[in-house]
């Protein structure tokens, strides 16, 4: 998926915690003052000698093979900024945000798509860390970056998103305005459960707005405070792989929410309501994960100002529209339970990738359901190896149906191993010519249903043969039941 990279940083500072331990015992009388909030002039003063003095960089940080590859690779270029903050200069502190055309005319299909069913798609555009904590660098780069440039670009999009049929928060006070709390963590890519409180509060304003929210039953919700959240930080741990030096822990109230008690929401908890007509799907910020400490309650604060249920499709790892697949090949989705979908998006991810557009496009339209069906085909594959390949559709012989002349076709497959993640689809023709699309779905995405537009090369020519090529080795035998519908 789109920056696959960046999907792996959460597991960067769990896996780097044993690196930086020793130095985060020494740090460890600033993290009482960042709990407090008196941080801006006990950590010089709390950490002696050159090895722990701030700011914690190398020159190992402005080599460009360090990022070379891996996980670090999404953390181009690390530096510091006032204690205790680190930056990305390529991510962090983007001025531009653009949107292709052809992103643009998918953006505009899916929206489309999405209303055919009945379902308002409201996007809320993230802020970038140096939109939000500008005022954090140190120099070259407090004058390097162009905060208004940025600002100028963010609101474009956003105004682009609107103007292509989607409805969108209003993040300019977000972006213009005095802050209680920071918005993202100091060191690390996430936002803060205040992030997502104020961000929460100007999606409920723009879907309060509309009329057919008033159709969806009220359900009255509370927020409270709750477990101080530990973040070691992602760039902080990166920084601490590649120099030996880090902060330790910041320390940030969480929150969550529950239904208002004496309420009818109490109902919910036991199913004698509707289910919920408004689905969010982000990425890890918005996720529900099992470690408390990586819940930053946005989807709680959707609930408290929205007075609605919402269900959370969020998704850790899936980059920016791994839980939209998610969300659009489930059974609740395909059954029109939704009236609204949630989309907390990025502003960086520029949307670009055509290969992933061509999985979306054809399950927000419900896949074959209702459409004519040209071919199919059972397939049992065997134990397979890397570059292996299987036909799992022929349209020859007696059954041949002549496709010539249509520009896209729909596949459709559904696998009965659902761990089989990373193949190509070769599809041939009979004028010589043919595609090869490489996928890559999501870890986290539990489904065997997988949809692809196919678009072949030419008008003339008709489908002949559909395979899969392996990128992984098939451990079992499975099954692919293969459909071939128009578009």
């Amino acid at each position: 998926m789109w920056q696959r990279p960046l999907d792996q940083l959460c597991c960067l500072a769990a896996c780097l915690l044993l690196v930086v331990a020793s130095v985060a015992s020494a740090a460890g009388l600033t993290e009482t003052a960042e709990a407090s909030g008196d941080n801006s002039q006990e950590e010089p003063r709390a950490l002696k000698g050159a090895f722990l003095q701030p700011p914690f960089t190398c020159p190992a940080l402005t080599d460009p093979a360090t990022y070379a590859e891996g996980t670090m690779s999404a953390m181009r270029q690390l530096v510091a900024g006032k204690p205790f903050w680190f930056f990305r200069t390529e991510v962090d502190l983007q001025e531009s945000f653009p949107m292709d055309e052809a992103a643009q005319q998918a953006f505009a299909e899916l929206v489309d798509r999405l209303a055919q069913r009945g379902v308002s798609l409201v996007v809320m555009l993230q802020p970038t860390r140096g939109l939000m904590h500008a005022q954090e660098l140190e120099p070259p780069w407090s004058a390097r970056y162009s905060l208004a440039a940025a600002r100028r670009s963010f609101l474009h999009k956003a105004q682009l998103l609107r103007a292509l049929g989607a409805s969108v928060a209003d993040m300019e006070p977000v972006l213009r305005g005095e802050h209680e709390q920071e918005y993202f963590f100091r060191r690390d890519h996430h936002w803060t459960p205040y992030g997502a409180q104020v961000s929460a509060r100007q999606v409920a304003d723009v879907m309060l707005a509309d009329p057919g929210i008033d159709e969806i039953t009220q359900v009255r919700y509370q927020t409270q405070p709750d477990i101080l959240l530990r973040k070691m930080g992602t760039l902080n741990a990166a920084v601490a792989m590649v120099c030996g030096n880090s902060y330790g822990f910041q320390w940030v109230r969480g929150s969550i929410t529950v239904p208002e008690q004496g309420t009818d929401s109490a109902d919910a908890l036991f199913g004698d309501v509707a289910a919920p007509a408004i689905a969010l799907v982000g990425t890890s910020n918005s996720d529900i994960r099992d470690d408390r400490y990586k819940n930053y309650n946005f989807h709680g604060f959707l609930q408290q100002y929205l007075s609605r249920d919402v269900v959370n499709f969020a998704m850790t790892g899936g980059g920016a529209t791994g839980s939209l697949q998610d969300i659009l090949l489930s059974e609740a989705f395909q059954d029109g339970q939704f009236r609204y979908l949630i989309w907390e998006l990025p502003v960086s991810y520029p949307l670009a990738d055509q290969e992933t557009w061509r999985q979306l496009l054809p399950a927000a339209s419900g896949g074959c359901t209702n459409r004519a069906l040209l071919a199919s085909q059972t397939t049992t594959v065997p134990v397979s190896a890397v570059d292996d390949r299987i036909e799992v559709l022929a349209n020859a012989g007696e059954r041949r149906r002549l496709t010539a002349g249509k520009s896209h076709l729909l596949l459709e497959m559904n696998y009965s191993d659902s761990n089989f993640k990373d193949f190509y689809v070769l599809a041939y023709y009979d004028d010589g010519q043919r595609e090869k699309i490489r996928i890559r779905r999501p870890a986290r995405l539990d489904t065997g249903r997988f949809l692809l537009r196919l678009d072949p090369p030419s008008r003339h020519g008709n489908l002949l043969s559909v395979l899969l090529e392996f990128e992984q080795p098939q451990p079992v035998a499975m099954t692919v039941e293969t459909s071939l519908c128009d578009y």
